[in-house]
């Protein structure tokens, strides 16, 4: 019996990323090459393997049976070669290279942006680049590779499920505020249910802010009547201080600086919102993704 032709750990990189993105076109996305170079070298690690591990039809491609076991199989293999990487990293004692890092906006724009500005004076051989995403799409990332860090946020009455076998740092939490337009009287923080009449802008209820005020209210016996809904936090700080509405917001999300509102701590109840840095493992033990943590923490 012939021997078997070794498996291509470059071709097993590409049948994961089609079982992660569902297309060969996203896969080839991903990675910068062309659907059509994706494609051959999938074509050839069938022929490598014996085994059909693509069903291809008029809507595009799904991975086999042995499309799928061979992808979890990669997925190990890509594990371990990124350990030894960071095993090397570790031993040589380099604290440099590409760190890719995806974040919440209002963490992006204070903390990670502090963070990072620190890091081009003390360590300008680390370049960190950044994507700005919700918690789940943040995690998404990081599991398919896309990124070595995510920080993402997680509110009182919105539980946030983090990958099982993450390195998980906790920086801190932060009290979510009431903004009013500057000037707003009275000038004590009302209870949430005394707002019960107020109108509001708030984050979309698909967004963690949005779920978690609108929870709260629900909690404090009213449905919050939204007139402006958007994610982006500027907006929503500027709407209440043209007088559009109030907002309950994290502390750092409010710049205050770029419109006249008022802030102050909501205390009943009294809501939180909590900032993590989540790696993949072997991600975290390379020396210029911990350093990056650590400014992070040291930041928080």
């Amino acid at each position: 019996m012939a021997n078997p032709v070794p498996l291509d750990v470059g071709r097993l990189r590409l049948l994961r990323e089609v079982g992660l993105r569902g297309s060969i076109a996203a896969a080839a996305r991903a990675l910068g090459l062309t659907a059509s170079a994706v494609s051959q070298q999938l074509t050839l690690l069938e022929r490598e393997t014996g085994t059909p591990l693509l069903e291809r039809s008029s809507r595009g491609v799904r991975l086999t049976g042995a499309g799928d076991a061979l992808a979890a199989r990669a997925a190990q293999v890509l594990e371990v070669l990124g350990s030894a990487r960071a095993d090397l990293d570790r031993l040589s004692g380099a604290v440099s290279g590409p760190v890719s890092l995806a974040s919440v906006a209002s963490a992006a724009a204070t903390v990670v942006s502090d963070a990072v500005a620190d890091l081009r004076d003390t360590r300008p051989e680390i370049v960190v680049s950044l994507v700005s995403a919700e918690p789940e799409r943040g995690l998404g990332l990081l599991l398919s590779g896309d990124v070595d860090l995510a920080v993402v946020d997680e509110y009182d009455y919105v539980p946030l499920a983090l990958p099982e076998g993450a390195v998980v740092r906790d920086l801190g939490a932060e009290p979510l505020v009431l903004v009013r337009p500057s000037g707003a009287r009275p000038r004590r923080v009302p209870a949430l249910r005394d707002l019960a009449d107020a109108t509001w802008v708030m984050p979309p209820e698909d967004a963690a802010c949005g779920r978690a005020v609108r929870a709260a209210c629900r909690t404090a016996g009213f449905e919050p009547r939204v007139a402006w809904q958007t994610d982006d936090m500027l907006l929503l700080v500027r709407a209440v201080a043209d007088g559009h509405g109030i907002a309950v917001l994290p502390r750092r999300s409010v710049a205050v600086d770029a419109a006249a509102v008022d802030v102050g701590v909501l205390t009943d109840p009294r809501l939180h919102r909590r900032l993590r840095v989540v790696a993949r493992a072997h991600a975290a033990a390379r020396p210029a993704v911990a350093a990056v943590v650590d400014s992070l923490v040291a930041r928080c």
